[in-house]
């Protein structure tokens, strides 16, 4: 498993699973233990991760990608 993206916040990190998930990509969200204390926010530095498989990686950060930039013209 691969990791293709890293948030501080659940949330965005369920937004682009889903993503992935509708671009045909199975991925997992990966957190410590605090993610049960507060659903929004974990406390982590590490934050919450969305992994993929290996071999779907390049497609996943492809996705990403377009994600971020599509992201950064709403603010």
């Amino acid at each position: 498993m691969k990791t293709v993206f890293t948030s501080t916040f659940q949330d965005e990190a369920v937004v682009v699973l889903s993503i992935l998930r509708s671009g045909g990509i199975e991925g997992e969200l990966m957190a410590n233990s605090m993610f049960n204390v507060n659903p929004l926010f974990v406390t982590d530095i590490r934050g919450v991760s969305v992994v993929v498989p290996d071999d779907q990686e390049a497609d996943a950060q492809a996705l990403v990608a377009d994600y971020r930039k599509k992201s950064l013209r709403d603010e």
